[in-house]
């Protein structure tokens, strides 16, 4: 009997198929799941969990598919989340909203905009990510810098751990845990600690007017110092990123820097910023916004090969001229978190290798955020701490290891 028989007649009911490659196009595993599985409740996801440690099996968690490392060898199956899709519940007069782990992101943010607010994220891929990938992963967002990262707006979540408990955290309010949070671990947990199957988020009012300012020069060393001093200015732009060879600038290297609120608001912080860096600002036309966003948004985060460098502020100067040889120049740069993110499809381990000594050399650190191939990078390596603290966590949510094909 093979697997997939073996799944429906222990679990009748499971909606199940054979792996197709084909279904998964680019998405490199380093292994070949034996069959797919789309659980439609977080109790078929439960059972599932526990028929895969009953067998001794791995569970790697799928919600897009698209921002997937490489996992290990072995018997493993793939559990994918789009049967758990739609928006349960929202709320508008409390800005909260519940939604299926997957739910693509810009359903969400479109029903949000229906009523006149958003989810102020802006990671590479978003629109295209579901909602239980889009928290797995928490990758940066240079909309920070305005509206606090995802992890202080993912309010609630219901979480299916490796060993099948069903886990309830947080709830649908700003200040709702009164003990150990246990949800902090989860968003940015990459399916570590569990597959989950719904979350709330917290929603923001739709900013009144939205200003996109550029200052250009030919180079985006030449940007470095201008974009360390508008985070020091009396008002603060909700991101402030610099970008390489812009193609919705002509090529240009820019500094990019986004002012929300009331048109009156915009225009005062417009003119303080100006005064703090001694130079005026052009702000793009309302037909440039869109593509120059979506560009500066997707920047080296899609590409094949994709690592992020975070250093203090201070140190980026160096860290970009380090990062020549990678390709800083079609580079992003978050300054005001001291972060770069830079891919391409032809990015060497040796190259990334001197990026990651150059940058722990500054006291940073590099991490792989995608690699499309079995001689991967080595990440920065965590402290000791660092490390027991990761695996006491896995050891509790995950006890048995189902979930280890996740793990790199």
């Amino acid at each position: 009997m093979n697997l997939a028989r073996s799944l429906r007649a222990s679990l009748p009911g499971v909606s199940t198929r054979e792996w197709d490659q084909s279904d998964h196009d680019g998405l490199w595993l380093g292994g070949t799941p034996e069959v797919l599985i789309s659980p439609v409740s977080a109790q078929e996801a439960s059972q599932i969990l526990t028929w895969a440690g009953q067998e001794g099996l791995g569970v790697l968690p799928l919600g897009s598919g698209r921002h997937l490392g490489p996992v290990g060898r072995g018997r493993f199956v793939a559990l994918e989340t789009s049967l758990l899709s739609g928006v349960d519940e929202y709320e508008p007069a409390d800005l909260t909203i519940t939604s299926g782990a997957g739910t693509s992101f810009s359903t969400v943010d479109s029903t949000l905009r229906d009523n006149g607010q958003w989810a102020p994220f802006d990671s590479p891929g978003v629109t295209e990510r579901s909602i239980g990938g889009f928290v797995s992963e928490a990758s940066h967002s240079p909309l920070w810098a305005g509206y606090g990262s995802l992890r202080n707006h993912v309010l609630g979540a219901t979480l299916v751990a490796g060993d099948g408990r069903v886990l309830r955290l947080g709830g649908k309010v700003v200040k709702n845990v009164a003990g150990y949070d246990l949800l902090r671990p989860v968003v940015g947990g990459q399916g570590r600690l569990g597959i989950l199957t719904s979350v709330c988020l917290r929603a923001f009012p739709l900013p009144a007017h939205e200003r996109v300012l550029v200052l250009k020069r030919a180079r985006v060393m030449d940007l470095i110092e201008p974009a360390l001093l508008a985070g020091t200015a009396p008002v603060l732009p909700v991101s402030i990123v610099l970008v390489g060879q812009l193609a919705a600038l002509s090529g240009s290297s820019a500094l990019v820097l986004r002012l929300h609120g009331a048109e009156s608001t915009v225009d005062a912080d417009q003119s303080a910023l100006e005064k703090h860096l001694g130079m005026s600002l052009d702000p793009l036309a309302a037909n440039e916004v869109d593509s120059c966003l979506v560009e500066v948004r997707d920047r080296g985060g899609l590409e094949p090969r994709c690592v992020e460098v975070s250093v203090l502020p201070s140190c980026l100067s160096k860290v970009v001229a380090a990062a020549e040889e990678v390709g800083a120049a079609k580079a992003v740069i978050d300054s005001y978190a001291g972060r770069l993110r830079m891919g391409s499809t032809d990015m060497s381990v040796d190259a990334v290798a001197d990026l990651r000594g150059a940058a722990e050399n500054l006291g940073g650190a590099l991490r792989v955020v995608r690699w499309d191939s079995a001689s991967r990078p080595q990440d920065t390596l965590c402290r000791n701490a660092e490390v027991q603290l990761a695996q006491r966590l896995e050891s509790i949510f995950d006890p048995g290891g189902v979930l280890w094909p996740a793990r790199q």
